[in-house]
């Protein structure tokens, strides 16, 4: 019948391993659901019914849990899950230094610069919003996942908004860097999907160190780079490609001190993919928007930092599929019970 077969469709998206053990028990479920007690009913539900849609996002929340696995799930599972969950950690880290560090120089401008470097009203009360990165952040490390989705989806939407606010003041300038500048700021948030009810827990102590430690090097930096009227030499993306090359290295030269995961070079990867796209786009609004003399020295630490993540990141990412290929998908037995239909 076609709405089995649609079914059958739908749980494609599960990994194999889980699928040959339950699709069958699944889709009669699905099915003993689905049809009516009446026989003609049935017959035209059979033939034209396709899945609800709750149904629809239960095997997608599903697959993402399975994918993204947790305590019992298959190795590669369990590893790609806590890639994931650490591209979360690492992305929020660093939104969340970002907001303190950014504040901080904010506020100290008036000191250093007088009048020139008095910043507008506007611009406080916005990276006062962004704080909500570091309660997001702080919730997450403390295992508050459920608090931490909320601060991290009101943190980004309140991006969204000043993004939009922007593209409007600046009459659509900048459109291209904004619209994937904001989809580079969500890919933490949207990475909380790994952390679901299997998922392990973090160890606070590194990661409560790093909030701390990460707001004062980025705040020096600002400081030394920033020059009157608010501007730095050194941009968000840059930092952002200084502290992907930075772990990256670390990671090379220390594999196992403290980190010696399988996950952490697949995570690393997925975060310097993100960190040179973003590059590579805050790139060419130099090349179109920049002044001639401000222009080449902007441009060539660009292609600096872009060059040097790249060095790091290969290496990492040929690591991590050999790592990945020699895990096993599946493990003997694995037999969580199904998901009710309606879960």
């Amino acid at each position: 019948m076609e709405l089995e077969r649609r079914y059958r469709r739908l749980l494609r998206v599960l990994p194999d391993f889980y699928r040959r053990a339950w699709e069958e028990d699944m889709v009669a479920t699905f099915l003993a659901g689905a049809l009516p007690e009446d026989p003609e009913d049935a017959e035209f539900t059979a033939e034209y019914g396709r899945p609800d849609w709750s149904e629809v996002a239960s095997i997608v929340a599903l697959a993402v849990r399975l994918r993204v696995g947790g305590a019992g799930a298959p190795a590669r599972s369990l590893a790609w899950g806590e890639a994931v969950r650490r591209v979360a950690l690492a992305g929020l880290l660093a939104h969340a230094v970002n907001a303190l560090a950014g504040l901080g120089a904010l506020l100290w401008s008036p000191s250093r610069f007088g009048g020139h470097g008095v910043p507008d009203q506007d611009v406080v009360v916005w990276s006062l919003f962004g704080l909500g990165w570091v309660a997001a952040y702080l919730a997450l490390v403390f295992g508050r996942w459920h608090q931490a989705r909320q601060f991290a989806g009101l943190s980004l939407l309140v991006v969204a908004i000043s993004a939009g606010v922007d593209l409007v003041v600046t009459d659509g300038a900048y459109l291209l860097s904004r619209g994937v500048g904001l989809l580079v700021v969500a890919v933490p948030v949207l990475a909380l999907v790994a952390f679901h009810d299997q998922a392990l827990p973090v160890r606070p102590r590194p990661w409560l160190v790093a909030l701390p430690v990460g707001t004062v090097l980025v705040t020096v930096v600002l400081l030394a780079t920033q020059y009157p009227g608010g501007g730095n030499l050194v941009d968000w993306p840059g930092l952002a490609c200084g502290a992907v090359f930075a772990a990256a290295l670390a990671y090379q030269v220390a594999p196992t001190a403290g980190w010696g995961s399988p996950s952490w070079p697949a995570a690393l990867v997925l975060l310097a993919v993100a960190t040179l796209v973003l590059r590579a786009i805050t790139l060419l609004d130099y090349l179109q928007h920049t002044p001639a003399p401000e222009r080449n020295p902007l441009i060539t630490a660009a292609l600096v930092e872009g060059i040097a993540v790249l060095v790091v990141a290969v290496p990492l990412a040929l690591r991590a599929i050999r790592t990945f290929r020699i895990l096993p998908t599946a493990t003997d037995p694995f037999a969580p019970s199904p998901a009710r239909p309606d879960a």
